[in-house]
């Protein structure tokens, strides 16, 4: 699928109008396989299409960007096989003024490739990173950090000591080190809305200066999580486009 040049494709994007309560931020969640946008659909990734045509990596990442600024960036085939398109990525971050990408990082080092190749700020996943030293390394080298906590009743990680710790500990432990961005992402089976527990355990632990984010399933949720002290909520770009299937 080409990337797709903003001015000549001529798709008809119209926006879900959600309505957002205080001052939370909307962050649209853009999932990639190679060059083509996807969505889940039946527990499957599948190209995203919009009135049935399918539309261009480049002219949707200029659209979301120009309506809600940021954007996280979620390549599958990066996190699945660690095989990350580069160029496709370089493309997008030249369109967005902010892109905060998750491309499955595992080490550290992984990192600084990412900034090179334009991110604003990089995500790494408590399902993915090695281990909490791994985390702390990759915030040596980049302040640009966001750590997603993947969460499933418990800390979702391969690293024991991250398993063994309840979320808010975890929280508290990292922002002892100055990160200050987390994304709080609940990946129970079958979820309604956000496990309040686990919310209210982090923003009770999470220092004032601390920036939180709320991935969520449907817009609905939105009002759900007024009050909470949530920077924002991250969902999917097929729930802000009328007509996505």
């Amino acid at each position: 699928m080409p990337l797709g040049d903003p001015d000549e494709d001529g798709v008809d994007m119209r926006f879900v109008e959600p309505e957002t309560p205080g001052d939370l931020q909307i962050i649209p969640s853009l999932a990639v396989m190679g060059t083509a946008p996807v969505w889940v659909k039946d527990n499957r990734y599948n190209p995203l299409r919009i009135d049935g045509s399918g539309v261009p990596l480049i002219t949707l990442v200029s659209e979301l960007g120009g309506r809600y600024g940021a954007l996280h960036y979620l390549d599958i085939i990066g996190i699945r096989r660690g095989n990350v398109d580069w160029g496709a990525f370089r493309a997008v971050a030249d369109t967005s003024e902010s892109i905060w990408a998750d491309i499955g990082i595992i080490y550290s080092e992984t990192l600084i490739d990412v900034i090179m190749a334009g991110a604003q700020e990089v995500v790494v996943t408590t399902k993915m990173i090695d281990s909490l030293k791994e985390i702390v390394s990759s915030f040596e080298l980049t302040e640009n950090l966001i750590v997603q906590i993947d969460y499933d009743g418990s800390v979702v990680s391969k690293d024991r000591t991250m398993r063994r710790m309840d979320p808010s500990d975890l929280v508290e432990e990292l922002s002892s080190f100055g990160i200050e961005m987390f994304i709080l992402d609940d990946i129970r089976e079958g979820r309604d809305s956000m496990d309040r527990s686990f919310l209210e355990s982090v923003m009770g632990a999470a220092p004032e200066e601390a920036r939180i984010y709320a991935g969520i399933e449907d817009l609905k949720e939105l009002k759900e999580l007024a009050d909470t002290g949530l920077a924002g909520a991250i969902v999917s770009c097929s729930k802000l486009l009328e007509g996505a299937e």
